[in-house]
Order: C-alpha cells, then sequence, then structure tokens
C-alpha cells in the first residue's frame, strides 16, 4: 500500500492490475506520501503533471486539517499521524510555526519533548509516538523519508521506529529509494516537503538536540542533511508556484518508485500553508474495505462527505491497511475510502476546487453575518421596548406605523437565521463578487419567507405568522438532516468544513433553531386547537412532534446529536403535560430526565454496536468513554464553553433576548394605570394566547439543559434567542394593533386564561 500524505489531503497511485499483490500473500506494502499546504487549485497539466495525471487515474479528495489550533502548522500535521488524533506543537510566543528536522545523532526528534508536553497539557487524549509504539510492538518493518517521517514513525520516546534517512536530493534517488524500500518495508513514509505562503515562514526554536551536520539514518549510513524545503527564510520568500513545482517533481518521483510494487498509494497535504483552507488528497491502490482507489472521490466515516477526509484519518488508514485492523479500532479517525463521484477527471476536479472555494469564502461571511445578526437584533430589542410598552391607543400615530413596522421587522429578523442556511440552495461562491451574491441570496430569501408568513390564511392568527417562519425552519433542518447535511454544512450558522468540529447531522445552531422553532410551531397549532375544544388532538401533535424532532436530532446517520435528544424531550414533554390540561411537578420533572437519559444512552449503545468503520460520533464518543476518554471529552467542552462564554455577540443576543422577554412577555405585576392591563406588561397577550407563558418556560428549560450538554455553550441559548425573540415580538406587536386601548379582541376573548387543568385523583 502506498501512502502520500500533504497537509491534509491523502493521495494514492493507480497500480497496474498485473503488478497487484496477490491477496493470499497479505496485504500490499503501504507508501504514505505527506506534504503540508498543497491544495488542489495549485494543480495544473503544465506545471504540476504529477499530481494532475494522479488526479486522473486516482481517487481524490480535500482534506480538513485541522489541528488544535485554527491553523495548523507542519509539525502539527506530522503530530497527527503520529497520535491519530488532534495535537500540536508547543505555540510559539511570535505564533510562528517550527521548522521541521532530521533526527539527531542518537536518533531522537528534535522537540519531542515539547511535543509531549503540549499533548499532556490538551484536551484531545493525543500520546505522541502511539502509532510507532503499534508498529514496533507489531514488529513491522517500516521506512521514513525526511524529517516530518520521522515525527509520524517515533515511538513514545521519540526515538525513531524502523529505518530513517534524508530524503535524497535528486528524483532519481527519490526513485530509487522509494523502490527498495517498498521491497522490504511493509509501510513507507515519506515527507515530501512544504509549501509556506508568503508571511507564514517556518522558523528554527533552539533545542540541544539539534545539529546541522550531517546525521547517520538509523541504519547506520551517513546521509547529506535534508534539502531546505520546509518553507521561505526571513529575507528571500521562494514564490508559491515555485514551491508547488518542486514539490510536485518529488512526488511524481516517489510514485515512479512505487508504480510497480503493487503498494497502495496515499498523497495527504497535513497541514496548512498560511491561512486555514482544505488542502489536497489522493490515492491509488487498494483500500482498506478491499475496493480499488480508482476514479473516485475520498471520503471516510468521519466526516460522511463525499470528497473531504480528515487528517485523523490518516492514521486509522494505514494501519488497516497494513493489516493492524486492532489498533486502528480506537482512533477517532476513519478509513478513507472511495467513494462514487462525477463521472470525468476534469468534473472530480471541478468538484473539489468549487467546494474548497465554497468553504473558504463562508469563513470570510459568517462572521460578519453574525455580527449584523446581533446588531440588528440589538436594534429589534430596543426598539420593541419601547413600542410595545409605550402608552397610547394604537390606532393613532405615530404608534400604530411603528408597530406595524416591528411587525414587519420582526418576522423578517424571525427567517434571518434559516434563510443562511437556504442560501447554500443557491451556488453564491460562483459569482464574480462573491461576498455580495451572498448578502444577496440572503436577503430574498428572508424576503420570500417573511411574506409568506404577512400573506397566507394563518395571518389573522396571533401565532400565525411566526408558526410559519417556525414551520420553515423545522421543516429546512429536518429534510436537511435527512438528505445528508448539506445546508447545514458550510451556512454561517451551521458547520464549516474548514472548522472541522462537524461534517454531518444537526450542529449546536441548527439544534437551537430546532428546539425554539418546534416548540412555537407547536404553540402556534395547538392554541387554535384548544381554542376549539380539541384538546386531545393539540396534546397528541405537541407530543408527536416533539418525537419527531428528538428521532431526527439524535438518531446516528441524521441528526447525530449527542446533547440535544435530552432538551427536546424536557422541552416537549412540559409543554406536552401542560397543553393536556395537567401541571409540571417534580415527579414528572424526574421522569422526563430518566427517559431522557435511556434514549440518548440508547442512541450511543446502538451506534457503538456497528462496526468501526460504520460508526457516527455518537458511537465513537461510547467507545471513548469505555476507554476512559470521558474526562478528557468533558473538559474539553469545559474549556470551549468558557471560551465561548466571553464573546460579546453572543452575550448581547442572550441578555439582550432575555430582558425583552421578562419585559414585554412575561414582566412583573404593571404600576397603576399601566396600558396593557392588569398581571403584567403584556397580560391581555398572555390572556389572548394562554399557551404563551408554557412556551417561554419551555424554550428557556430547552436552551438551558443546551447550553450545559453541548461544547458551544452560550452559542446555543443565543441562536434559539435570535429565532424566538422576534417571533414573540411579532405576535406582541400583531396583539397591540388589533387591541387598540390595550384590551383582548372579541375573537380571542373566548379563550381562558390558563389551560384549565383536568381533574386529578
Amino acid at each position: 500500500m502506498l501512502l502520500v500524505v500533504s497537509g491534509v489531503a491523502a493521495l494514492t497511485l493507480a497500480v497496474p492490475a498485473q503488478a497487484a499483490s496477490d491477496p493470499g500473500d497479505g496485504p500490499p506494502p503501504v507508501l504514505l506520501v505527506g506534504v503540508t499546504g498543497l491544495r488542489w487549485d495549485d494543480v495544473t497539466t503544465l506545471t504540476t503533471p504529477a499530481l494532475w495525471n494522479l488526479s486522473r487515474e486516482g481517487a481524490i479528495g480535500l482534506v480538513a486539517a485541522r489541528s488544535v489550533a485554527t491553523r495548523s502548522c507542519p509539525v502539527d500535521g506530522w503530530l497527527v499521524v503520529s497520535t491519530g488524533t488532534r495535537a500540536a506543537d508547543a505555540p510559539a510566543a511570535d505564533r510562528t510555526c517550527r521548522t521541521l528536522r532530521g533526527p539527531s545523532t542518537d536518533g531522537v526528534v528534535p522537540g519531542w519533548a515539547d511535543f509531549v508536553d503540549a499533548a499532556g497539557s490538551g484536551s484531545y487524549g493525543a500520546e505522541p509516538g502511539m502509532l510507532g509504539d503499534v508498529l514496533a510492538r507489531a514488529g513491522t518493518p517500516v521506512t521514513g523519508f525526511g524529517p516530518g517521517a520521522a515525527i509520524a514513525l517515533a515511538d513514545s520516546t521519540g526515538h525513531v521506529v524502523g529505518t530513517h534517512t534524508s530524503l535524497p536530493a535528486t528524483e532519481s534517488g527519490i526513485t530509487k529509494a522509494v523502490r527498495d524500500s517498498l521491497a522490504t518495508s511493509t509501510l513507507v513514509v515519506l515527507d515530501a516537503g512544504t509549501i509556506r505562503d508568503p508571511g507564514y515562514a517556518t522558523t528554527t526554536r533552539a533545542d540541544p538536540t539539534a545539529t546541522d551536520a550531517p546525521q547517520p539514518g538509523l541504519d547506520g549510513t551517513i546521509t547529506d542533511p535534508q534539502p531546505e524545503v520546509t518553507g521561505p527564510d526571513a529575507i528571500t520568500e521562494p514564490t508559491r508556484g515555485s514551491q508547488v513545482q518542486a514539490m510536485d517533481e518529488r512526488i511524481g518521483a516517489a510514485l515512479v518508485g512505487a508504480r510497480r510494487s503493487g503498494a497502495t498509494v496515499l498523497v495527504v497535504s497535513l497541514a496548512d500553508s498560511g491561512r486555514a483552507t482544505l488542502q489536497l488528497a489522493a490515492a491509488t491502490g487498494l483500500a482498506p474495505n478491499g475496493t480499488e482507489y480508482s476514479e473516485d472521490l475520498l471520503t471516510s466515516g468521519s466526516t460522511r462527505q463525499k470528497g473531504l477526509v480528515q487528517s485523523v484519518d490518516v492514521t486509522p488508514t494505514l494501519l488497516d491497511g497494513i493489516g493492524l485492523d486492532d489498533a486502528a479500532a480506537s482512533l477517532t479517525g476513519a478509513e478513507i475510502l472511495p467513494t462514487a463521484g462525477p463521472a470525468t477527471a476534469i468534473g472530480r476536479l471541478a468538484y473539489l476546487v468549487d467546494t474548497q472555494r465554497h468553504s473558504s469564502l463562508i469563513a470570510r461571511v459568517s462572521a460578519s453575518y453574525s455580527t449584523r445578526l446581533v446588531l440588528v437584533q440589538a436594534v429589534l430589542f430596543l426598539a420593541a421596548a419601547i413600542i410595545l410598552t409605550r402608552k397610547g391607543r394604537s390606532d393613532a400615530r405615530p404608534l400604530r406605523p411603528a408597530l406595524r413596522i416591528l411587525w414587519v421587522a420582526s418576522l423578517a429578523l424571525a427567517a434571518a437565521p434559516v434563510a443562511s442556511f437556504l442560501t447554500n440552495v443557491v451556488p453564491w461562491w460562483r459569482a464574480d463578487r462573491p461576498v455580495n451574491a451572498f448578502w444577496w441570496t440572503l436577503v430574498g430569501w428572508i424576503a420570500l419567507i417573511t411574506a409568506a408568513a404577512l400573506v397566507g390564511p394563518w395571518r389573522k392568527n396571533l401565532l400565525g405568522p411566526a408558526g410559519l417562519v417556525s414551520g420553515v425552519t423545522v421543516a429546512v433542518l429536518v429534510v436537511d438532516a435527512c438528505t445528508g447535511s448539506t445546508l447545514v454544512i458550510d451556512s454561517p450558522m451551521g458547520a464549516h468544513r474548514i472548522l472541522a468540529a462537524r461534517f454531518y447531522g444537526m450542529s449546536n445552531q441548527a439544534f437551537a433553531l430546532l428546539t425554539a422553532a418546534g416548540l412555537l410551531l407547536a404553540v402556534a397549532v395547538a392554541d387554535p386547537l384548544l381554542r376549539r375544544g380539541r384538546r386531545g388532538l393539540a396534546t397528541w401533535f405537541v407530543a408527536l412532534l416533539g418525537l419527531l424532532l428528538v428521532v431526527v436530532d439524535g438518531t446516528p446517520g441524521l441528526g447525530s446529536d449527542f446533547g440535544g435528544p435530552p432538551a427536546l424531550i424536557l422541552a416537549f414533554a412540559m409543554l406536552t403535560i401542560v397543553v393536556s390540561g395537567r401541571k409540571v411537578n417534580w415527579k414528572a420533572l424526574l421522569l422526563i430526565a430518566v427517559v431522557g437519559a435511556v434514549v440518548v444512552g440508547g442512541f450511543a449503545v446502538l451506534d457503538w454496536l456497528r462496526p468501526p468503520e460504520d460508526r457516527t460520533h455518537l458511537g465513537r464518543f461510547f467507545a471513548t468513554v469505555l476507554d476512559g476518554g470521558l474526562a478528557d471529552v468533558v473538559g474539553r467542552k469545559i474549556a470551549v464553553n468558557l471560551r465561548v462564554l466571553t464573546s460579546w455577540r453572543y452575550l448581547v443576543l442572550a441578555i439582550g433576548g432575555v430582558a425583552l422577554t421578562w419585559l414585554v412577555i412575561a414582566g412583573g405585576r404593571p404600576r397603576r394605570g399601566a396600558l396593557m392591563g392588569t398581571g403584567g406588561s403584556m397580560a391581555g397577550l398572555r390572556q389572548a394566547v394562554p399557551l404563551l407563558r408554557p412556551a417561554v418556560a419551555s424554550i428557556a428549560a430547552a436552551l438551558g439543559l443546551g447550553f450545559l450538554m453541548n461544547d458551544s455553550g452560550i452559542v446555543v441559548p443565543a441562536t434559539g434567542i435570535a429565532l424566538a425573540v422576534p417571533c414573540l415580538v411579532a405576535a406582541a406587536a400583531q396583539w397591540r394593533l388589533g387591541a387598540p386601548e390595550g384590551t383582548v379582541p372579541d375573537e380571542l376573548a373566548q379563550a381562558p386564561a390558563e389551560p384549565t387543568p383536568a381533574p386529578t385523583r
């Protein structure tokens, strides 16, 4: 098997059928060609002929090279291969990356103590040297070329396992070295170099074991030092094009050396060249599942996305490829496998470049989207607090026009989150001015959803327009989860490929929106049913809607969400009890908690019972718990929660939304002469919609529990508030427009102040 790794991607060169090894002789050798900073938009037919031919013969894909930090360094990528999980070098004070260097004269990787210390202070349970230890215990013959390969193949003490030499300086030397090593080694790892963008040069850190003298390989021979291919120096920086061409020559020489060996070849870019972006991967030969890497796209069980793998997938692919399946079962990544893609090589390459462009551009617009959404929401909070509590007749100027504007604006803001997902329906990133195209696409979807909310027959119901917006949100997220998460991935409020936090299922922000929208939709439908005396039907609707959302959100392969189902179960159970006419007490809450724990545990166990390559992150989490890694996971989630807690965007949404809800919807008793009756600033609205307060309580409970159980922390309640509060403000504005003097409209006066409790024994 031949594996070539470049920062984030894996590439395998096709092997002629007549050269393939006999399956009865065991798996073929594996060649990993690792690089850093190489992307598919670097590849052209004239400047990179080796990679261009590889894109036509093999299976190709993109690599998410995220390590511990947002931007990964060359050392980080090779440490990922060594540990099988996210790992990184100790951060430098000037935020530069360490220059890769070959082993010292005693065979120890320079800086190994720093790598171990950084892993110990991290939260991913990384163990530098894990791969080397596994290979040494199994007695696997291995060969490494270059400084990156030394990191990947070092054992836990920092000593390189097997044979290691510097990479030959000539193409013919590389070809011969690879050909000879594949004849004697089961695994060969080759560091083909590093590409650095201008302004991102690497630096050599002081290390007592480092030396510039010629170094003996572990086989006792002395070779010249590794050529300096790890990046530009501080004075003269080579162009990106010249770095890519030199790297293509080295990769091409390695592929020629592997061509007649029957090896499986992976070419993977393991780290970034500067700013974080998706990297290059390709593969040829025999995949771990027995199929051929040939004229396909690459995927893995950790991403479940066509054409996308992670750098953490490299290690399990290597181990499975050389027959050490048991050692790969407990790793966070999954095997890199071929999957069907466009029929032509040009189509496959265009698909990957298009995906890479999309992922890079969404990173540019998402921060701006979040900032603008928060600022506009803040304006809404202030305007609603002023307009809805203002004394005077609402059928007189200037209050009535202000209420109408507030009504429409609130619905538009409530539609903004789901519109951000729907932008992926339109390929805005292909436009000449993609940022402008994104904003126009977003505004178009907002306008369409808002217009639908205002013109339908549901507009006569106080929660009708808000219910329509909520219904659209629920429908979009449910359908997307059931069809491969194509809208959630790389959307402003979804999961970004570059960040590598989630590649399928329900993101934390999507879960928050699904929860808030689902509860508002349940109330919008149940309230009219209660008004018509159809309590049983209303109860069943709320319960079944909650069941649907729990199943979609928690089922492995659909929502695949671990922290969401308990919150959904709690909220919908509370609302169902109230709609049925009963009261929520501590016994009911205890029963709900038990049911939630059983459901979530059941999802995780059922997923864990599947083969390792088919598990989602639910099953992998359960396996982590069984392996004693729960403390690391919990610690990492707490650290992320604390870090996000200081984000001003989410604090504004959370604090402002809660304050406005208390003031306008659930506020205390008003002063004498208050406009809207007794019992609160919006007592008339609560009388008109008896389920309003239970809905607010249910949303608060769900978002609060989601805050505690998900690693996005305050992002969950802030995102839910971004939908729920505008919907409630729209209902309040509509109520004021229909009740000029602050009284309950005639058509709503029949509704009881609260749902009538059913008799209990």
